[in-house]
């Protein structure tokens, strides 16, 4: 018997299975929701929140306003300052969302693009064309090699500027403190900074981007996280440091903000890279990468249209999971005043200030407290749900 013809509109796509497999977990749609009021909130704070959230009352009005118990007027009550919890709850909202998000997405792409370029090159070593007086048989490159052959050169000369700077601060040092070892010191390194330069005129580095990668990754993941995101979040503030004076003077109050996303940044990118990796090393090996090798694909069309797309799934629900995670960090900064500073009102500095005041004034910190513990459970949810959507066989 033959059979009917199934229109293309009704046959079940990967995305409408995967809709319907998302649909069918309650605590993941809850989550979603949840989260999408929080988003709608954060956006449209400016224009719902009762009161200003920095302003604070002056002459008589400021002793009946401070520590002010929720009430009508203020339903989450007031601070040690007179200003509105309830507002500041919803502008914190627009930062700690987005230090989640940015922290989220920033790492994601730069864990996909190391990683990926990590498991596709492993075991084939790129070569780093160095000087100019280096010559190959065929005596013309095209174009493209010519913009690597530049790149390289700025990479290598730019590693040997950067020990000279490095050389130099360690030799300063030394003669401030009278020290005759400095000295040596300089002169071999000076001679040891020459002697690389006149070989990088002919010279060539060949570089494992797997080892090169996966070692800084690993070294990385050795270094205690807490004491140095501390150590960082604090020295980048500092006025006296240049970086930190930059962002003061270009970022003024929201410099804090930049600061802390580019820490989290730096570390966030770690577990993307390695997960790509693996699945980049596995995909790679498949017949359909093999039989666009043999058809003459670019090794940037192989990897952005028929390896990357394939390693999405895991990065999807990782994503999801490092929103939370960011916020949770962020918020334990605030906490110990190293993250955000005032008056820019997140979750976290919220919950550091009603530290002070926990019994005196315990509604300051219920707030800020239930929204951190919210929202990282929402996004975890959301994580668990589009795993079981994306890859039903993790549920056996």
């Amino acid at each position: 018997m033959r059979q009917a013809m199934v229109p293309l509109s009704e046959q079940r796509t990967f995305w409408k299975a995967f809709w319907r497999r998302f649909r069918r977990h309650r605590l993941a749609m809850a989550s979603l929701a949840v989260i999408a009021f929080m988003l709608l909130v954060a956006l449209l704070a400016p224009w719902i929140a009762p009161y200003d959230p920095f302003a604070q009352p002056r002459g008589e009005d400021f002793g009946e306003r401070i520590f002010s118990p929720p009430s009508r007027e203020h339903p989450l009550g007031t601070d040690d300052l007179g200003r509105d919890v309830l507002s500041r709850l919803m502008y914190g909202a627009r930062i700690s969302l987005l230090v989640g998000f940015s922290v989220a997405t920033s790492s994601v792409l730069v864990g996909l693009l190391l990683g990926a370029l990590a498991g596709y090159y492993a075991g084939r070593p790129l070569r780093f064309y160095l000087g100019p007086l280096r010559r190959e048989k065929e005596g013309f490159y095209p174009w493209s090699f010519a913009l690597w052959r530049v790149f390289s050169w700025f990479l290598y000369y730019g590693v040997l500027f950067l020990l000279f700077q490095m050389f130099l601060g360690v030799t300063e040092m030394g003669r401030e403190a009278g020290s005759l070892g400095a000295q040596v010191f300089f002169w071999i390194s000076m001679a040891f900074l020459l002697f690389a330069a006149l070989w990088g005129l002919r010279g060539e580095i060949r570089l494992d981007l797997d080892t090169a990668i996966s070692r800084l990754i690993d070294f990385m993941l050795a270094i205690p996280t807490l004491p140095l995101l501390l150590v960082l979040s604090a020295l980048l503030r500092d006025p006296r440091v240049p970086v930190g004076q930059w962002a003061q003077d270009v970022l003024g109050d929201a410099a804090s903000v930049f600061i802390i996303i580019a820490i989290l940044v730096l570390f966030g990118w770690l577990t993307p890279a390695r997960i790509v990796r693996g699945t980049i090393l596995s995909l790679r090996e498949q017949d359909y990468v093999t039989a666009a090798q043999a058809l003459g694909a670019s090794d940037s069309r192989i990897l952005f249209r028929h390896l990357i797309p394939n390693a999405l799934a895991p990065l999807i629900v990782l994503a999801t999971l490092q929103v939370g995670y960011a916020i949770l960090v962020e918020s334990g900064l605030s906490f110990l005043g190293f993250g955000i500073q005032p008056p820019v009102a997140t979750w976290g500095n919220m919950l550091a200030n009603a530290q002070e005041y926990i019994f005196t004034a315990p509604w300051l910190a219920l707030p800020p407290g239930f929204m951190i513990f919210i929202t990282v459970l929402a996004f975890n949810f959301v994580g668990d749900g589009l795993r079981d959507a994306l890859d039903p066989r993790s549920r056996l």
